[in-house]
């Protein structure tokens, strides 16, 4: 048996809801079933508005537009998927690249030095909330727009907040690996119904009515299917399920690993594990433990790079990033699928522990 780093977790439920939309004679395209997946989230997180969209990419570039960032100057956390920053390049502003903490999230102190910001995209890296409030009132207080991008993080809680629910706009993803997917797919979220309205509006070609081919504005065409929407509302069923499976194989794996190499990555009870990963002392170690482990058919997948190492990005390098240039090249994000038991977790851990490195 081979464990796959990540995979999705489909049941029968979710074959069973999709072949009855087929069914239905629904036309696919979004409708009905989209904004009752809007809905959903929305209530789930507490915001007051949702906005589908085809991935988190565009949810990202999207909440730049709502928020008139064009040409401007964005701070993104030195270690995120490369969809944070290219967002900001396709909206034609300039990132500033900012050290990350030992939540592997935006350092607060390495922000609040920059004195030129427009806007800042804050990540909850794999699910932790690092200081995301704190930056988020210093963002208020500065006048400078805060933008959530919480593809990791659904379910997550800050102290006081959930993900997804901070700032002037946030978004999710749902791709396969995802805490819930349906294929592809993202989510702007706000509570600004101004805000809204512009996005849906620019969304759907900006038709005066619809049906119509007459049209108010320029627009494009960022919409979903109804067949996604239906997936998703189905795997949304299972969200506490999927919260708690995630929470409790994370303790597992706490409590398992025993190997004077490696450190659990640790996460508070408010958050949720998107994947689980440990550290290693040295790049060459985290080598030796990956080699070793997809011997064992366990497959492990590297932190993303920080965005200063990227060719493309070095020209943003602008201050020392100590802490995420060297701690990308020592963390492995082990098996975090929903499918995995603690059997599975066990006989993981039994061979991390037996790696000598």
């Amino acid at each position: 048996m081979k464990y796959n780093q990540v995979e999705p977790h489909i049941n029968e439920d979710d074959i069973k809801n999709v072949n009855e939309y087929l069914r239905s004679g629904g036309w696919i395209t979004e409708h009905v079933k989209t904004k009752e997946l809007e809905k959903e989230i929305s209530n789930f997180v507490g915001r007051e508005y949702a906005i589908t969209v085809p991935n988190g990419t565009i949810a990202i570039y999207l909440s730049l537009l709502g928020l008139g960032l064009k040409n401007k100057k964005i701070a993104v956390p030195n270690i995120t998927m490369i969809a944070t920053v290219n967002a900001i390049l396709w909206a034609d502003s300039t990132p500033v690249l900012i050290d990350v903490d030992e939540n592997l999230c935006m350092s607060y102190e390495d922000l609040v030095v920059h004195k030129d910001l427009d806007a800042v995209i804050f990540v909850p890296l794999n699910g932790r909330t690092g200081d995301g409030e704190k930056i988020n009132d210093w963002c208020k207080e500065t006048g400078i727009n805060f933008i959530e991008d919480s593809a990791h993080a659904l379910g997550s809680s800050y102290e006081n907040t959930m993900c997804g629910n901070l700032g002037d706009m946030s978004i999710f993803s749902f791709t396969p690996h995802k805490i819930i997917t349906m294929g592809q797919g993202g989510m702007v979220l706000t509570d600004d119904q101004e805000k809204y309205e512009f996005l849906t509006n620019l969304k759907t070609f900006n038709r005066q009515k619809d049906k119509a081919d007459w049209h108010e504005d320029f627009g494009l065409n960022f919409k979903i299917t109804d067949l996604q929407a239906t997936l998703g509302l189905s795997q949304f069923e299972r969200i506490d399920s999927f919260i708690n499976n995630k929470k409790e194989n994370y303790k597992n794996y706490l409590r398992l690993i025993d190997n004077d190499a490696v450190s659990v990555l640790g996460f508070s009870d408010n958050e949720v594990p998107w994947f689980f990963d440990i550290k290693l002392d040295s790049l060459s170690s985290k080598e030796e433990f990956s080699n070793q482990l997809n011997k064992e058919e366990i497959e492990t997948r590297n932190l993303y790079p920080a965005l200063s190492k990227q060719k493309f990005l070095k020209k943003y390098r602008e201050s020392e990033l100590l802490i995420s240039e060297r701690i990308h090249e020592k963390i492995l994000w082990l098996p975090s699928s929903n499918s995995l038991v603690e059997e599975d977790i066990e006989y993981i851990s039994e061979k991390i522990n037996s790696v000598n490195a």
